[in-house]
């Protein structure tokens, strides 16, 4: 399997870039622009269409880098994106390479920093009437009934469980609620809109940091390919990690 990890250095005084910051709907489609249109379509509810995010797995975060200053776009994909789709002076610098076989070589055993920026939610049942309240701010009749997580302990839980399905567990780990974003400003909650609605959408952005330790390699593998939680659309679920020499 091939993936590619394409690190891209934003320019901050583009319109285009403002634009998208502030429109995690609009990023997405920037990005989507980088890959090939899936054709024969036509017809399709929406629901039912293939999207570039899932047929070339797709994963994006942004990051930001406090000592340059600087916005950066991470993009993981399963095919080499076309960046030349980019607005003009969009990027200050962009990095493309293929990371098929750093991935290759992880083995069980093997302990990793790790970086995941997600969106920890989970589904409400008839029963759980405490997070059912929570749910009354979503309509009524939709079809994911997802509310967030409140402490940190119950977050650390959701990401052990995703572990355990994803080929690893936790050596160490801390939380970062609040994420700064490219003007610097902390926020916990990350605003969007969807297919050109009105409806704002509501996202808990969480980043966990730490260390984990690779229990299954195959599953791993599958995992930082397909990224981890719900929200990839939006900049959630890119599961990045890195060798330590002292861990």
């Amino acid at each position: 399997m091939e993936i590619y990890l394409t690190k891209m250095t934003l320019n901050t005084e583009s319109r285009a870039v403002w634009n998208d910051l502030g429109n995690l709907e609009q990023l997405h489609k920037t990005i989507s622009k980088a890959f090939p249109a899936i054709e024969n379509q036509d017809g399709l509810k929406h629901h039912e269409c293939e999207t570039p995010r899932n047929k070339f797995n797709i994963l994006h975060r942004l990051d930001f880098d406090r000592r340059s200053g600087k916005a950066v776009l991470l993009v993981q994909s399963a095919v080499k994106p076309d960046w030349n789709s980019l607005p003009k002076n969009y990027a200050d610098e962009v990095q493309c390479k293929q990371i098929d076989e750093q991935y290759a070589a992880i083995s069980g055993g093997q302990k990793l920093l790790f970086r995941l920026h997600a969106n920890p939610t989970k589904r409400i049942g008839k029963s759980d009437h405490q997070a059912a309240d929570k749910f009354k701010q979503y309509e009524k009749g939709a079809n994911r009934r997802r509310v967030e997580l409140g402490t940190d302990e119950e977050k650390i839980e959701w990401l052990k469980r995703k572990g355990g399905d994803a080929g690893f567990r936790l050596a160490n780990v801390q939380i970062k609620e609040t994420v700064a974003n490219v003007a610097a400003v902390a926020q916990g909650k990350i605003k969007s809109r969807h297919n050109d609605s009105d409806k704002p959408m509501t996202f808990g952005a969480v980043t966990f940091e730490g260390i984990l330790e690779v229990t299954d390699a195959e599953k791993f593998r599958e995992s930082l390919k397909q990224g981890i939680g719900t929200g990839k659309a939006y900049g959630f679920g890119l599961l990045s990690v890195a060798k330590a020499a002292d861990v």
